[in-house]
């Protein structure tokens, strides 16, 4: 039997860098350990694009997947562990585990997501 879909309470609870979006694909907010691992502070990113975080190479897709979602519900990334490159406030490029997550609350959709940062020789998935 599948384990259940953690919450996106349940994310933002743990001790992981945490990031939350609304329904646009905007930040809405990031923890102390977001901050603290890749250097963005709450000013930096809120109300910018989740795709601020990601390789400029994969922002269009990120966005295009994005409004997919919102136009179908339906996802084959969510609830799945990703390697994704994040971008720290320095430009670096880490390869993070992303963990995301959407709930549907009254009528709008947000997204929650954990991202991990993964030891330096590991790969990025095609």
């Amino acid at each position: 039997m599948a384990e259940p879909v953690p919450s996106i309470a349940s994310l933002q609870a743990g001790d992981r860098p945490f990031v939350l979006a609304d329904h646009l694909g905007n930040v809405v907010a990031i923890n102390p350990a977001f901050q603290a691992t890749y250097g963005w502070s709450q000013a930096d990113l809120a109300g910018t694009p989740l795709s601020r975080i990601l390789p400029e190479a994969f922002q269009m897709s990120h966005q295009l997947g994005f409004s997919r979602f919102q136009a179908t519900e339906q996802s084959t990334i969510l609830a799945h562990p990703l390697r994704l490159k994040t971008i720290c406030s320095d430009g670096r490029a880490v390869i993070s585990e992303h963990f995301i997550v959407a709930e549907k609350q009254s009528d709008t959709w947000v997204f929650g997501a954990t991202l991990t940062p993964l030891p330096e020789d590991a790969e990025e998935e095609p």
